[in-house]
């Protein structure tokens, strides 16, 4: 349908969608979709709008202001606002922009992450995907296909991943998520191998003393801690799914010792390995 906001060519569409109390439950789910051409008068300002919204500008300069700072954004640039809080936008110039408003159960935690690691205007990495995400989920109405919500909320997945991407490839810190990311790969495929400090700070070729320090920075956890948190997490498993004796678990996981395997089990999930085990027989 046509909008009637002012400053806004004839040109533009907008679509709404009443979500299904599964889809509102589930699912990130849409409220509305539009293309807009706006001229130098389009001009939007909020105390509230029970939503989040994502904008896309295709062509032109526009600018957000956010508790009173206001940033411009330009082609290839996405904006995210958190439209519960007081809000304003405006084309500056002649703007072309695909945008959703949104919601879902996570979405102010994904808003929250990505304003405060790049502000309200993020610079899309993958702009060839970013854009044909946002406009799937706009031609879906503007060609009158079947809506489907899990589909939608897919693309909107879509697009807060691909911010959360691409604030991570321009943040000077990238390369130390990369760094622990691939020593966590390490650990995954040797998780049954005696795993020392010495020999995951040598597989990513940092010093043992700087490695635990940007290990404990990105996870939260010291190495060892993690080591055992992911040896326990395999042992669960096997528990779980297969009648291997418990001691071949324990070794097959990496643990040195049964005693030291039961010690640390119960330590970390509240019951010994057997008591685990027997707890999902009992309720089979």
């Amino acid at each position: 349908m046509k909008p009637i906001d002012t400053g806004v060519t004839d040109d533009s569409t907008i679509y709404f969608h009443s979500a299904s109390t599964e889809a509102q439950k589930m699912f990130y789910y849409l409220l509305c979709t539009g293309h807009y051409y706006c001229d130098s008068n389009y001009s939007v300002s909020r105390n509230k709008f029970d939503s989040f919204l994502i904008m896309y500008a295709k062509h032109g300069r526009g600018s957000v202001t956010i508790n009173g700072v206001t940033t411009l954004f330009y082609p290839e640039q996405a904006v995210l606002i958190d439209c519960y809080k007081p809000h304003s936008y405006k084309a500056e110039g002649e703007l072309e922009i695909y945008w959703i408003h949104f919601d879902g159960s996570t979405s102010r935690e994904y808003c929250n992450y990505i304003t405060s690691h790049s502000g309200n205007v993020i610079s899309i990495k993958n702009t060839f995907s970013f854009e044909n995400t946002i406009k799937r989920i706009y031609t879906t109405f503007y060609n009158k296909n079947k809506i489907s919500e899990t589909l939608i909320s897919k693309y909107i997945t879509d697009l807060l991943t691909e911010m959360i991407t691409s604030i991570n490839e321009v943040n000077p810190d990238y390369g130390h998520y990369k760094v622990i990311e691939n020593a966590i790969s390490y650990i995954s495929e040797n998780i049954n191998n005696n795993l020392d400090l010495n020999e995951l700070s040598s597989s990513v070729s940092l010093s043992p003393y700087y490695f635990s320090r940007l290990f404990k920075k990105e996870t939260g956890l010291t190495p060892h801690t993690y080591i055992i948190s992911a040896r326990i997490n395999a042992a669960k498993f096997y528990l779980r799914s297969s009648s291997y004796p418990i001691k071949e678990i324990c070794f097959s996981c990496g643990f040195t010792s049964e005693s030291n395997f039961c010690t640390s089990f119960k330590k970390n999930v509240g019951v010994t390995p057997s008591e685990y085990r027997n707890s999902f027989l009992l309720n089979k």
